[in-house]
């Protein structure tokens, strides 16, 4: 039977903030949740939290949920509902929450002078264009160049702007904090633009007690131009292109996508490729047909997982996109034309874990086994054996419930908690009960078991072994 390897992201929102929503995105495929903290209160992000850890329970299915922190990101304040600008309308804007009638608040304290006659500003991941005319005192006048809606707290970008920002603000400490204490299993970091930014969310998180895997989201020049060592530093990165699309012409992002992508491949790290991926279903039941292709060839680029934003978190049919982009790749992975490439061997000699990953992976396509079972303490070991892209499923036995739904973001794996049993050969024991018991395996099927000796022991992964299940 055909299992769908590349994971889904869904954003929650007010579309799908609640039990039965959840639920009905649990059964259309989702597999990642994320929390978006630009938008919602934490009473919100804590009742989506309630609800996909009950909804995980019944389903019996992991849900990896990821805090996505808002980053500096400038937003535009309290504009009062919507409002419809057009090409050759003049706008004034000044730095606040509020703002006196007739001007807009942008939420930068030092808007008007880090400005400057001739600038750029966008807005709605560039959707509207405004040109700066003239600076007066704290005000700042524009021309409407492409125009849109304008709304609460909508994106600002400054592209010519040299701005300096911190990559952790203090609400992104707020909301780490929230998200610490409410059990997310990732932190996304926004506009990052060195291994610094990394760092310091790591200490953040450190400081107080937790270690959460950090996912890099790359959206900025500086993330592009030091990509290898972000990538690196991080556990997983994210192709965040509506603020890619804004730094960089439309014609670059499937370029930098692919670039990132390939990089996340060779340095054995998750990548998901977010935005607008299936937007026309925030209102339609259906995707364009380049939606769909997009979806697609993500899928054929490697990515690990595809994400969905306004789709899940404010669209009409949540499920439905949900539904749908589970069956687009269904169809890429099943495709003959889908290949899925080993990432570029180390230099030799291969660190030990990347070699046991690539043996086991080797000895299931030789052997022709039904799956590989994993034991792994940390995830490491199945994160390894995910990026060497295995033709058969992937199940992942930790003694940790937190392992397992990290374990979520990864292609191709399957988690499952169980306890380090006595020795190798309960261990296979134990597993093979478990596989025939949940009907995954027959008997005489091939399976290939990675473990560690001693058992038990973080990063030992050294040992591969094939069994033969049992009646």
């Amino acid at each position: 039977m055909f299992t769908r390897r590349t994971k889904i992201v869904c954003t929650i929102g007010p579309s799908s903030n609640s039990p039965e929503a959840i639920e009905s995105l649990i059964e259309a495929g989702m597999d990642v949740a994320r929390l978006n903290f630009s938008h919602g209160t934490h009473d919100d992000h804590q009742r989506a939290v309630n609800a996909i850890r009950d909804a995980s329970a019944r389903y019996r299915k992991a849900i990896t949920i990821l805090g996505d922190l808002s980053g500096p990101k400038i937003r535009a304040g309290r504009i009062g509902g919507a409002r419809e600008v057009v090409a050759g309308d003049t706008l004034c804007l000044m730095a606040g929450e509020d703002a006196p009638p007739g001007v807009i608040p942008i939420r930068y304290e030092t808007l008007a002078t880090d400005l400057r006659s001739g600038d750029a500003i966008h807005a709605d991941d560039g959707r509207i264009r405004l040109r700066v005319t003239e600076i007066k005192g704290d005000r700042v006048h524009v021309v409407v160049e492409e125009g849109g809606r304008l709304r609460d707290a909508v994106g600002i970008h400054l592209p010519s702007g040299n701005l300096q920002l911190d990559a952790l603000t203090a609400k992104d400490k707020l909301d780490l904090e929230f998200g610490l204490a409410a059990g997310i299993d990732y932190v996304a970091l926004s506009f990052v633009r060195s291994v610094d930014d990394v760092r310091r969310v790591r200490e953040f998180c450190e400081a107080r007690g937790r270690i959460v895997p950090v996912c890099s989201k790359i959206e900025t020049p500086q993330a592009i131009d030091h990509l290898e060592a972000i990538v690196e530093a991080s556990d997983a990165v994210m192709v965040a292109r509506g603020d890619l699309g804004v730094e960089f012409p439309p014609e670059q992002v499937p370029v930098l996508q692919h670039r990132v992508l390939v990089c996340a491949a060779a340095r054995r790290r998750p990548a998901i490729v977010a935005t607008e991926m299936l937007h026309s279903m925030v209102t339609s039941t259906r995707p364009t047909r380049a939606e769909a292709s997009d979806v697609a060839n993500a899928i054929f680029d490697g990515a690990d997982a595809t994400m969905l934003s306004g789709e899940t978190a404010s669209g009409a049919h949540p499920a439905l996109a949900v539904g749908m982009m589970a069956r687009i790749i269904s169809a890429a992975e099943s495709s003959p034309y889908w290949k899925p490439e080993q990432p570029p061997a180390h230099a030799r000699p291969m660190p030990f874990p990347e070699a046991t990953a690539r043996m086991a992976v080797m000895a299931s396509t030789d052997l022709d086994a039904r799956l590989i079972a994993v034991f792994t303490q940390g995830g490491d070991t199945a994160r390894l054996i995910s990026k060497e892209r295995p033709t058969v499923p992937v199940v992942a036995f930790s003694p940790s419930e937190v392992v397992r739904r990290r374990l979520g973001l990864l292609w191709g794996v399957t988690a499952r908690v169980m306890e380090p049993l006595g020795d190798t050969d309960e261990m296979v024991e134990g597993v093979q009960a478990h596989l025939l018991a949940s009907g995954m395996v027959t008997a005489g099927d091939r399976i290939v078991v990675v473990f560690g000796a001693p058992i038990a022991v973080k990063g030992k992964t050294n040992s591969v072994r094939v069994h033969q299940v049992g009646g």
